[in-house]
């Protein structure tokens, strides 16, 4: 009978769902379900039951109470003033210092959701003020809207997107594995906010730069102290009100992430000043300073410290895919870059027909004022740059390179640092500018033929930080990049590890070392501890052949359980193990 009736049923479902209207239906209840699901797992699901905090008086941030030397806020493309902001003395970021710790004590004991959600209203800042944070870098540094727009404002949704989604992960505890003599503890690692990281950056993207480091020290548990560029100031003006108003808001203290103005001694009095590690992002000269200065507390520091980035170009490339990739590693952000590429090799089968295609192309390109309209390129940021960039371009062709574009200050805006897009072939590597860093708008195009001279060559700077090679041919690009001295190795593409917020940024050699970006990191703004503890929830006791006074017999025993456990080969493994097991039943107490 039971039977019967689950036939009866089986048919009746069988026959409502071949039925075409039906069988509609149950799919769009299928995906109406689904659709709920969805909504439930990220929009409600995904909610925590975070404090209510109330909100903060946003303040005054002690950065902007400076009464130092005042610095002239100089729109690099214009000539013109945007405003005067003082530095901070020695004295002062002292108390910037005071006044982190106190919020760095708060912080610490936030959960990682509640820092999720800092960082969410981080993007939603950057959405909401997207014209007027792009338009203070467009002022602060001469670059134009475009890169303004990807350089400041989308690679830092990017890194804000990944610390929320990843960066809890990195941080959580790693169970380690214990030796055989010790099973009955386990290991972990764990890592701890480390108190007040001292931040220094250079001008080149003066907003990016911030956050980028802020957040993932804020993330850590960490307070920031940004020491900006005297270069690149007036954007921070705007900056720490926007960071400072979504701490505020959400009840955290707006002291948590301060941004310092100020020139080399403000540098330097932050570095002395007792922060509890230092990220410097500069040059190898100061970098070495910065370095000395902390070793005099011993406070560790991760240097960043720029590159001559070499680009391989083989000759089996599509040109035109090749020429594109190559123009935008030189001239991105007009070559001020760290990863710029800097040194072009190009295979000799195609090296002609490769520069006379980047000189048409670099010829026919704009510039200008980027608030007079819209240009390929803008001005340079730093007067004394654009002097470097002159020199190096000049020593090179005296030294025999050829000129196929730019080489000069731009004759139509006398009153910028504007230095005109600039390719350079027949460049060697006993050449100035073969070896010295250019920070600018040039591209050297060197020639190579074998792969050993290529190596060679792109080995022969004291530089290390990116290398990029172009082709289709992607064992021999693996083979190639191996040998290459490099932080960070990209194939068929530029700069684009950068996005990949999940690889760590850094050099070798005189570019640094330490790395930023990705779950080192955040890693390196952690202290790590190490904890072993009980595996099982009793207390082990203390066996008698390690306790005082020491057992004649302990000696014998413990040499043996050596080589049982490490020796190589197993009959000297059996043979220690019936000594010890001998010595263990004479002396049994031993082991108790």
């Amino acid at each position: 009978m039971e039977t019967k009736q689950n036939t009866c049923v089986f048919a009746s479902v069988k026959q409502f769902i071949t039925t075409e209207n039906n069988g509609n239906l149950l799919i769009q209840c299928g995906l109406a379900l689904f659709t709920i699901y969805i909504l439930y797992k990220f929009f409600i699901g995904g909610r925590k039951n975070l404090p209510c905090r109330p909100v903060r008086d946003i303040g005054v941030s002690p950065a902007s109470l400076g009464t130092g030397p005042k610095i002239d806020c100089v729109n690099p493309a214009t000539g013109k003033s945007m405003g005067i902001v003082n530095a901070l003395k020695p004295e002062e970021v002292k108390k910037c210092l005071a006044e982190a710790k106190i919020a760095q004590a708060e912080w610490a004991t936030t959960s990682f959701d509640e820092r999720r959600q800092v960082l969410q209203d981080f993007i939603d800042m950057f959405i909401a003020n997207e014209n007027e944070i792009v338009e203070s870098s467009m002022k602060d540094t001469g670059k134009t809207r475009f890169e303004a727009m990807f350089g400041e404002i989308l690679t830092s949704c990017e890194k804000l997107r990944y610390l929320i989604k990843h960066g809890e992960d990195a941080l959580k505890p790693q169970t380690r594995r214990v030796p055989m003599l010790m099973g009955t503890k386990s290991g972990r690692l764990e890592y701890h906010p480390m108190g007040t990281i001292g931040i220094i950056i250079p001008w080149n993207y003066p907003v990016h730069s911030i956050i980028s480091a802020a957040a993932a020290a804020i993330f850590a548990g960490n307070a920031a102290l940004v020491k900006v560029s005297e270069w690149s100031t007036h954007s921070k003006i705007l900056f720490e009100h926007l960071v400072r108003q979504v701490l505020s808001k959400r009840g955290h203290n707006p002291n948590l992430i301060q941004i310092l103005p100020g020139m080399g001694e403000t540098g330097e009095a932050l570095v002395r000043s007792g922060v509890d590690k230092i990220l410097f992002i500069g040059s190898p000269g100061t970098g070495k300073r910065v370095m000395k200065a902390a070793s005099d507390n011993l406070t560790p520091v991760i240097l960043e410290l720029g590159g001559k980035d070499p680009m391989i170009i083989f000759d089996d490339v599509n040109l035109d895919w090749a020429l594109a990739i190559a123009q935008r590693g030189c001239f991105i952000n007009l070559g001020q870059n760290c990863i710029s590429a800097e040194r072009v090799f190009v295979h000799e089968k195609i090296y002609d027909k490769f520069c006379k295609a980047m000189a048409d192309k670099i010829n026919s390109l704009t510039q200008g004022p980027p608030e007079e309209g819209h240009f390929d390129f803008g001005s340079m940021t730093m007067p004394a740059q654009v002097d470097k960039v002159e020199s190096l371009v000049q020593s090179a062709i005296k030294e025999g390179a050829t000129l196929l574009a730019g080489g000069k200050r731009n004759p139509k805006y006398s009153k910028g640092n504007f230095f005109m897009p600039t390719v350079l072939s027949n460049v060697t590597e006993d050449m100035t500018i073969f070896n010295e860093e250019a920070f600018g708008p040039v591209c050297t195009i060197v020639k190579f033929s074998s792969e050993q001279d290529l190596i060679r060559m792109a080995n022969g700077t004291v530089f290390g930080l990116g290398c990029s090679i172009l082709t289709p041919d992607l064992k021999k690009a693996e083979r190639v990049g191996s040998k290459i001295s490099t932080g960070m190795l990209t194939i068929n593409d530029y700069g684009a590890s950068y996005l990949v917020q999940d690889l760590p940024f850094g050099g070798c050699k005189e570019s640094g070392f330490g790395r930023f970006n990705g779950p080192e990191g955040l890693r390196g703004f952690s202290r790590e501890v190490s904890v072993l503890t009980d595996r099982f929830p009793i207390i082990t006791p203390v066996p008698r052949l390690i306790r005082y006074p020491i057992d004649p017999a302990a000696v014998g025993i413990i040499r043996q359980a050596i080589l049982m456990i490490y020796s190589n080969g197993l009959t000297l493994k059996l043979k220690a193990g019936l000594n010890f097991a001998g010595k263990v039943m004479k002396n049994p107490k031993l082991l108790l």
